[in-house]
């Protein structure tokens, strides 16, 4: 495994992560802080992953992450599509076609009279006159027969481009702007009151890309659906809805929203907006570079392997944070009701902090002062200082204090919680019973015969959530007819169903490790209801390739935005210094790629650990 958890010599510094690329916008610099402080690298053991399916493999040395080529991922729809963006050309909102026939300005503005009035005539040609006037309005009483002809007069015979709609009675003509499309658009004809597009990003999440389209199209983001959330650090393309939104809005705030980098484009109109859950995975494009420890043979049994047997299919690194106070630690806190404890976790100094936070973390340890505390903590500190301003106005309260976080918040410290339990129960599940099959008391999820015919379905997403299945325990009689790949493991919850052997006792003795009981008398799940997640998973689309290469910041895979600008695919060189390994699979929702890629790597996937490495 080499130096990956050494630290790089000061002359490496400045070939780490392609930080002195020439395409360095297209790279990610989010390492650079790791080069200036101590990095305490948290482990996975430390969050309950352990085992592998297979424990044979070589493993490997590489760099994850290097450019943001490097990691791509794109969104996999309802119906198992992957999702790529492949034109910003603007759809036809056209329900027929149009045989256009420009008149003469006299021969126009004779048959705007006849629709309206010689008057109005003569003033909609002084409009057409001064297109330099941007901000020109053009109103006239109308009736919506005349509002109907008038817009077809408009569209066939009128080769100059003018926005026109009604309103309160009224026709209101203007010229095209980014802050008013009035388009006619006929949404039942075209598909649906939906517009759809995908969404190409890089350096950006989803919520912060949602934010800025809708600053630049004056779109309120609450009419913005999507299936899923993508952070910043990969390069991502996924699907959004909006409601009953014109397209040339986000035509017209196209190069602004590129020069933030994001892309949107092939449009559609459909009938359903999307909400969160409304997707069947993600597809990932992994580029490992500088691979060391092992030659292009071992590489290929270790993905034949991961291909055939799957991986563990661990909650990962991710989902607890990046600091020594793990995200599952101030969870359990908050499910016993030790509010004062969760919120010390929260504030108090922790190692390997940057030192402006460290000042902050120890003033209030010292002190207890929020508002002073408050006052210098840094502002990327979120859940810091909202604590810090409700205890400036209310002292001691820590109850309410912790409750006053915002629910996504709260539900992602609890749900880290059952993430490790369910990570721990596992890793010890293969190393007791192996990986092979299942067990009796096992469970599977079946579908649920239970529910009613007819009935409704009022999700206003995609899904059918009558469809969902319900939870089996298997017996001595029907264990043979289900294979390892059927069988979950619950997240722990109030409704959660738990395994009928050894592997619930497992369960009940982790928890009752950290003081957490099982009982629904003791309410420590109040909230959460529990969930189900499969134990192993194999990955889908599975393909790989091998390339060498010399320059460390040589750009190694395309995006989508490349193919469209017909880029060449890169190949690498022939008989180059390093070895890459570029992997695609496909992996279903809420599954870690990172975790597919321990099973070959047999390496530390924190973003910590993989900070430190540099090419040799």
């Amino acid at each position: 495994m080499g130096n990956l958890l050494s630290r790089s010599s000061s002359e490496d510094k400045g070939r780490k992560r392609a930080l002195d690329s020439d395409d360095s916008s297209n790279s990610f610099n989010k390492r650079s802080r790791f080069d200036q402080e101590p990095t305490v690298v948290v482990k996975e053991s430390d969050v309950g992953i352990v085992a592998y399916v297979n424990p044979h493999l070589k493993g490997f040395h590489s760099i994850l992450k290097y450019r943001a080529e490097d990691f791509l991922v794109n969104e996999v729809d309802m119906e198992k599509n992957i999702v790529h963006l492949t034109s910003l050309a603007p759809p036809n909102t056209k329900t027929k076609e149009i045989l256009y026939d420009y008149y003469p300005s006299d021969v126009f503005d004779k048959a705007v009279g006849e629709i309206l009035s010689d008057e109005f005539a003569q003033q909609f040609r002084q409009f057409l006159n001064h297109p330099e006037d941007e901000a020109a309005m053009l109103t006239v009483e109308t009736n919506k027969d005349q509002r109907v002809e008038f817009y077809q007069l408009i569209e066939t015979h009128l080769e100059t481009k003018v926005n026109c709609r009604g309103k309160d009675g009224k026709l209101v003509l203007r010229w095209p702007s980014a802050v008013h499309n009035d388009e006619f658009i006929d949404w039942k004809a075209l598909g649906g009151e939906y517009l759809q597009v995908n969404m190409y990003k890089s350096g950006i999440d989803t919520m912060n890309a949602i934010n800025i389209i809708s600053s630049k199209t004056l779109v309120h983001a609450k009419h913005f659906g999507y299936a899923g959330t993508k952070d910043a650090r990969a390069i991502t393309t996924q699907t959004l809805t909006l409601k009953s939104v014109k397209p040339g809005r986000i035509i017209m705030a196209q190069k602004e929203l590129i020069q933030s980098g994001i892309y949107l484009g092939d449009f559609k109109f459909v009938p359903k907006g999307l909400t969160l859950g409304d997707l069947g995975g993600n597809h990932f494009t992994i580029v490992l570079r500088d691979v060391q420890g092992a030659n292009e043979a071992d590489l290929e049994l270790s993905l034949q392997s991961l291909q055939i047997n799957g991986y563990l299919n661990y909650f990962g690194m991710q989902r607890f944070g990046t600091s020594t106070v793990l995200t599952h630690t101030v969870g359990c806190a908050i499910m016993k009701k030790e509010y004062e404890k969760a919120s010390d976790l929260i504030l108090d100094p922790r190692e390997g902090d940057r030192e402006e936070y460290h000042i902050a973390r120890t003033l209030w340890k010292d002190t207890h002062d929020a508002a002073a505390v408050y006052a210098i903590f840094p502002k990327r500190g979120f859940a810091e200082r909202k604590l810090l301003s409700f205890y400036s106005r209310n002292p001691g309260q820590h109850a309410k204090a912790i409750k006053a976080l915002p629910k996504n918040m709260l539900s992602l410290y609890s749900h880290a919680y059952q993430s490790y339990i369910w990570n721990r129960v596992v890793s010890e599940r293969a190393r007791l019973f192996g990986t092979s099959k299942p067990m009796v008391g096992d469970i599977v999820m079946v579908d649920n015969t239970m529910k009613k015919d007819g009935r409704s379905d009022n999700n206003a997403g995609r899904r059918s959530f009558a469809n969902r299945q319900v939870p089996k325990i298997l017996t001595a009689d029907d264990v043979e007819n289900y294979s390892i790949t059927d069988v979950v493991y619950p997240l722990p919850g109030k409704k959660s169903v738990y395994p009928d052997n050894e592997i619930k006792e497992l369960y009940r003795k982790f928890m009752a490790e950290d003081g957490i009981s099982m009982e629904k008398r003791d309410n420590h799940f109040d909230g959460l209801n529990g969930d189900y997640r499969t134990m192993l998973s194999k990955p889908e689309q599975m393909s790989w390739s091998f390339l060498r290469y010399d320059d460390p910041t040589e750009k190694l895979c395309n995006t989508d935005v490349d193919r469209l600008e017909n880029k060449e695919e890169p190949i690498g060189i022939a008989d180059g210094q390093y070895l890459a390994l570029k992997v695609e699979f496909t992996l279903g929702t809420s599954q870690y790629a990172t975790m597919a890629l321990r099973e070959i790597m047999r390496a530390e996937t924190s973003s910590q650990a993989q900070a430190t490495i540099s090419h040799n």
